[in-house]
């Protein structure tokens, strides 16, 4: 055979190749965009960052035993304030969602 017969042919198959792997990449993504789970947590702090924070482990210790490991905060967090709580007295209450995915 000529090389430039093989070089044509090897040309080919990267190009199928190529063509295969975008066509696997654009069917599996919207896929995969599918599969994403939303959790809810809760948690309480001293400051309003602190009960966001525990919130938020929360929700991801809830994903964590569905095997699901990566996740992203969906929509605001929600803070609540109370000044006169029986045990804790002034306290920041929270619930973050997130969406999660393997």
């Amino acid at each position: 055979m000529h090389r430039s017969l093989i070089k044509r042919r090897a040309g080919a198959a990267v190009g199928v190749v190529a063509a295969a792997a975008a066509l696997l990449v654009a069917t599996v993504a919207p896929a995969m965009a599918g599969t994403a789970k939303e959790f809810t947590g809760g948690g309480r702090g001293l400051t309003p960052a602190s009960a966001i924070q525990a919130a938020a482990w929360d929700a991801e210790a809830s994903a964590s035993a569905e095997q699901l490991y990566t996740c992203v905060q969906s929509g605001e967090p929600g803070v609540w304030e109370v000044f006169d709580h029986p045990y804790f007295g002034h306290v920041f209450f929270a619930e973050v969602t997130v969406s999660c995915t393997q």
